[in-house]
């Protein structure tokens, strides 16, 4: 028995749509791999990371769009077979399958938020964070290293945050009295500042240290990050399940002709 011309056209949208839904697929893995891979982005990552968890929040969401994108290739095939073969089973199959992805981009997209909230709360512990391990935790150092070079910045609340840490008091900054990176510098390498001008950045008086070193905390800075962060996931979180929805109604009208 023919197929209805309504059926019809639901069977082109629907392979149409899974050759999108491919596509939507990879980009969302892209993504994924991506946030994991990035050095800039892990290092920052780092100084977002829970306590009791090696991994910021958001790492894991990135794992999640990995595994997600891996998903959407096993689904958009059973579609494309059920729709080329007229297969219901199929057809079944693939229905499910974007409703579980649905679930899980939109799982994706909600948890973003939770845990910006989340982590923005506890942003303010940076400051202990640099007065406890500035100096004496390699991967935490670097971490605050990249965040001031990057950011044109020097500590999270400011300068002051040296004053009474760790690399202060036991003076493995040498006589310095802020990290070199706080310095405004001739290169943009974290791992070896070159100062423009070291003795004025760190001399102890306002008007000899403003030229050359940078006054303005990192806190706002990261804030924007994070927030960037949750942006990205929410786009493609909910917006990767709006797409979804018109492969549900396609697939749908097409199990009810065959």
């Amino acid at each position: 028995m023919g197929l209805s011309c309504g059926a019809k056209c639901a069977k082109g949208f629907l392979v149409t749509f899974n050759l999108i839904f491919w596509i939507s697929g990879c980009f969302i893995f892209a993504v994924g791999v991506y946030l994991l891979v990035d050095k800039e982005k892990a290092t920052l990552f780092h100084l977002l990371a829970e306590p009791g968890l090696k991994h910021a929040l958001d790492q894991y969401l990135a794992w999640a769009l990995v595994a997600i994108g891996g998903l959407v290739f096993f689904g958009g095939f059973c579609g494309c077979c059920g729709a080329i073969r007229e297969n219901r089973g199929l057809l079944v199959t693939y229905f499910v399958f974007l409703f579980l992805i649905m679930g899980a981009e939109l799982a994706v997209g909600i948890l973003s938020v939770i845990f910006q909230n989340k982590t923005l709360t506890r942003l303010d512990e940076l400051s202990t964070l640099l007065k406890d391990e500035y100096g004496i935790n390699g991967q935490t150092t670097e971490a605050f290293d990249f965040a001031q070079t990057k950011f044109n910045c020097c500590g999270i609340l400011g300068p002051q945050d040296y004053a009474d840490s760790n690399w202060m008091t036991q003076d493995l900054g040498k006589g310095d009295t802020v990290a070199k990176t706080c310095c405004v510098l001739s290169n943009a390498d974290h791992l070896d500042p070159k100062p423009l001008n070291s003795t004025g950045c760190q001399s102890d008086k306002a008007a000899e240290n403003s030229m050359f070193r940078h006054e303005k905390g990192c806190l706002g800075k990261i804030e924007n990050f994070l927030r960037d962060m949750t942006i990205l996931f929410v786009a493609i979180g909910c917006g990767a399940a709006a797409l979804e929805i018109f492969g549900m109604i396609f697939s749908i009208c097409l199990c009810k002709e065959v």
